[in-house]
């Protein structure tokens, strides 16, 4: 009854545990967005542990230790007073030893120092193995040394064959060469009702299976998407980010609350840092905080599709009344290009598996073939056509005659130097003014860049040190930018 076809699925208590998490997130993202949505709202709380403090967490509370560092501190106090005592018993010689031990008056049997040497168990197999090698050598050599002797058996294995294992038997296959043959026939099988059932489909399919006519209420293709631990985390974080954002807003929005400080540093100003200077935001922090406002607004409308299923959708695009007839679910699945290039080869394997299998277990059939390459030879590849080389080879041979032959006219040269030099290049009688070896350094292009940004960055630290030394100078600026705000960017 429980598990037949149309029983209704159940889950297990770790998606039930996750989707009971899911919801108290969503529930969450719902308050936070109703929250964020009606700050006039206001807060209202009624818990206990708002109005009061921890005793033991209070900022004036004294430091505790936790486990490791109490067990680390007993263990380093027992070192110490072992080494303590064991000071103390070397220093003082003539104190004696106090013991009530009964263990110090007596000895162990086995561990005297007269007890005769036993030996481990690894030691011990590795000597009895050693001694039947010996044996067995000994024995060989016996018979070798005496062939008199003669044999002596009655087993009747040795009057007699194996019919499975004579040379003469036919050669047989291992256990996993079968089961690969078993494995490749299957494939076979299954390809070639696969391309059966490609090439003829108006044949159709025969089903009688139960499963087949009904679908998993959970997994149909109109089931909301759920979400990995990966992105609740990222929602986590997103979520914090845009609380964050609400605290900094709201402190924004409403300058007339005030901020109390006795922070002595609260008394001073940058003049380049102060509060009131018009804030300037990164188009990078500008298009994140789009992404986060959008994300929130997209959690919010779906936290309410999710908490109200009552309310219905309500679309009017087309493309929610249709379907794609070769994405149905009901659509026969296709193959991609490399699995198509793949099933190619294999059947191609397959027919020459089953080609020379023919051959194999047939060979009365015989050879039968028309090509007239079988009944000619090439000229040549014959067995008395003289060796040629590899191009590599070739290329490799002309390298070497062509170093051979410089190094024989600069031996030529070194050798005969009254014959002199012959040369009528024009560049032989001058020089490169640039290339000189009294010519000045100079630096490339990376380096010159390298040089002009430092001196910039050094002008620039150079003017922002004067305008915050001298504030009383006041600045000057003829740029039309600076006595205007761009509407859309305003605070």
């Amino acid at each position: 009854y429980f598990n037949r076809p149309s029983a209704p699925e159940t889950e297990e208590d770790e998606f039930a545990d996750e989707r009971a998490e899911i919801l108290a997130e969503a529930a969450a993202l719902k308050e936070s967005a109703m929250a964020y949505m009606h700050p006039e709202v206001g807060v209202i709380a009624v818990d206990g542990a708002c109005f009061g403090r921890n005793f033991f967490n209070r900022p004036s509370a004294p430091e505790t230790e936790d486990a490791l560092e109490a067990k680390e501190r007993a263990l380093i106090l027992a070192e110490a007073d072992a080494l303590k005592k064991s000071a103390v018993g070397f220093m003082h010689p003539e104190v004696g030893v106090a013991a009530t031990d009964p263990t110090v008056f007596g000895r162990n049997y086995f561990n005297r120092p007269l007890a005769p040497e036993t030996e481990e168990d690894e030691f011990a197999d590795e000597r009895a193995e050693i001694l039947a090698e010996a044996s067995a050598l000994k024995k060989l050599a016996a018979d070798y040394m005496h062939p008199e002797v003669g044999v002596t058996s009655a087993d009747g294995a040795c009057f007699g064959r194996n019919y499975f294992e004579r040379p003469s038997a036919p050669e047989t296959e291992d256990l996993d060469e079968a089961e690969e043959h078993a494995r490749v026939l299957a494939d076979a099988l299954a390809l070639k009702k696969s391309a059966a059932d490609y090439m003829h489909p108006e044949v159709g399919v025969t089903s009688a299976d139960g499963a087949c006519f009904g679908r998993n209420y959970f997994n149909r293709a109109s089931a909301p998407e759920t979400e990995d631990v990966e992105e609740a985390e990222e929602r986590a974080l997103v979520l914090a980010d845009a609380l964050a954002l609400k605290n900094s807003a709201a402190d924004y929005m409403n300058p007339e609350v005030g901020v109390t400080a006795a922070d002595g540093a609260s008394f001073g100003r940058n003049y380049f840092n102060r509060p009131s200077a018009p804030e300037t935001e990164e188009d990078e922090f500008a298009d994140e905080r789009a992404e986060i406002l959008a994300e929130a607004a997209a959690l919010k409308e779906s936290a309410m599709a999710y908490m109200h299923p009552e309310v219905g959708v309500i679309a009017v695009d087309g493309a929610c009344f249709g379907r794609n007839f070769f994405n149905r679910p009901s659509a026969p699945e296709t193959e991609d290009a490399l699995e198509a290039k793949e099933r190619a080869l294999i059947l191609a394997e397959a027919d020459a598996l089953k080609k020379s299998a023919v051959g194999f277990m047939h060979p009365e059939v015989g050879v039968a073939a028309t090509d007239p390459t079988v009944f000619g030879r090439n000229y040549f590849n014959r067995p008395l056509a003289p060796e040629t080389e590899e191009d590599e080879f070739a290329d490799e041979r002309a390298e070497i005659l062509a170093e051979a032959s410089a190094l024989k006219k600069l031996a030529a040269d070194y050798m005969h130097p009254e014959v002199g030099v012959t040369s009528a290049d024009g560049a032989c009688f001058g020089r490169n003014y640039f290339e000189r070896p009294s010519a000045p350094e100079t630096e490339d292009l990376d380096e010159a860049e390298e040089h002009a940004r430092v001196l910039a960055d050094a002008l620039a630290l150079k003017k922002s040190a004067a305008d915050y030394m001298h504030p009383e100078v006041g600045v000057t600026s003829a740029d039309g930018a600076c006595f205007g705000r761009n509407y859309f960017n305003r605070a």
